[in-house]
């Protein structure tokens, strides 16, 4: 099995995230994790919206949730085959 590769986004300045997530067709208002409509992005798991500086985009997806142990360890749970 091959090593996962991760990157930490704590260190990224927000001007670098906001260019990250308009690379994946998503909006900042610098706060919140915006929709392609402008709208604030929900972690699916936790039914919150995804604040930029504690956003979490994870290996095998383009899913965008909030970097918190339930949502992490559900990702990890619906996605365990695929990464």
């Amino acid at each position: 099995m091959d090593k996962l590769n991760v990157v930490s986004l704590a260190n990224v300045s927000v001007k670098s995230k906001v260019e990250l997530l308009k690379g994946l067709g998503y909006k900042s208002d610098g706060v919140y994790v915006l929709d392609k409509d402008g709208k604030q992005h929900i972690d699916i798991y936790i039914n919150k919206p995804v604040k930029i500086e504690n956003m979490a985009i994870l290996p095998g997806s383009l899913v965008i949730i909030d970097n918190n142990s339930f949502s992490l360890l559900e990702y990890l749970e619906d996605y365990k085959k695929e990464i």
